[in-house]
């Protein structure tokens, strides 16, 4: 559990420290994200892919984000990939690509056995009092065959803290004692975006169960 601490903190600063616009510094990881587990559609019926190179491309994201910082999300599952050895080899390809026939065209391109194809189906930013959610799905794709070999999507949110209304906070307020909250933890986005990956990397190296931490 320790190792796996350390490597979100890892993957978490390298990831916030890129630039990424996902970013919110009002953002605050007080208000508890609620952890969804990875939702799997199609796996291997046996795992006869421990020897295969996988290369990662840009992650497509919504259409108000710029398609620069899906390279920046395929670089972390890159890393979690390496990092949770779900592979031998992970390499990230910089091509961009529109459907799943021009992901296995790069794939073929690159001479990796299976090509990563994600998605960043919405990803909001918190504010001060929670709401940040972000829905992630991939499929890792058989270059060779065509085949789709995994298909998982997850989504992590995170519930509204709304302001004390009843009888005791009105009173608190009227004598004007300001309320005392956690100090500002992680950007949430970003830190979700580590966590699914985190999730998927181990669902492919074998993982029956992953943490609800």
């Amino acid at each position: 559990m320790r190792k796996k601490n350390v490597l979100l903190l890892l993957i978490l600063v390298a990831f916030s420290g890129s630039g990424c616009s996902f970013r919110d510094q009002r953002s605050t990881m007080y208000v508890e994200p609620r952890t969804g587990s990875p939702v799997v559609y199609v796996h291997p019926m046996q795992n006869t892919y421990q020897e295969a190179t996988v290369g990662v491309l840009a992650f497509q994201v919504p259409e108000n984000v710029a398609p620069a910082y899906g390279m920046r999300v395929a670089a972390l599952f890159k890393d979690v990939l390496l990092g949770k050895r779900a592979f031998p080899t992970v390499r990230q390809l910089t091509p961009t690509y529109g459907d799943l026939d021009e992901a296995l065209a790069r794939g073929k391109e690159a001479k990796v056995d299976l090509v990563l194809a994600g998605r960043v189906n919405y990803a909001l930013a918190a504010t001060e009092m929670g709401g940040g959610r972000v829905s992630v799905s991939m499929r890792l794709l058989n270059v060779h065959s065509g085949n789709t070999v995994w298909y998982i999507e997850q989504a992590i949110e995170q519930p509204m803290d709304y302001p004390e209304s009843g009888m005791w906070a009105r009173l608190v307020d009227s004598f004007g004692i300001p309320e005392v909250r956690p100090s500002t933890g992680a950007p949430v986005v970003p830190n979700m975006l580590a966590k699914i990956a985190v999730d998927m990397a181990e669902v492919m190296a074998g993982a029956r169960m992953v943490s609800r931490n």
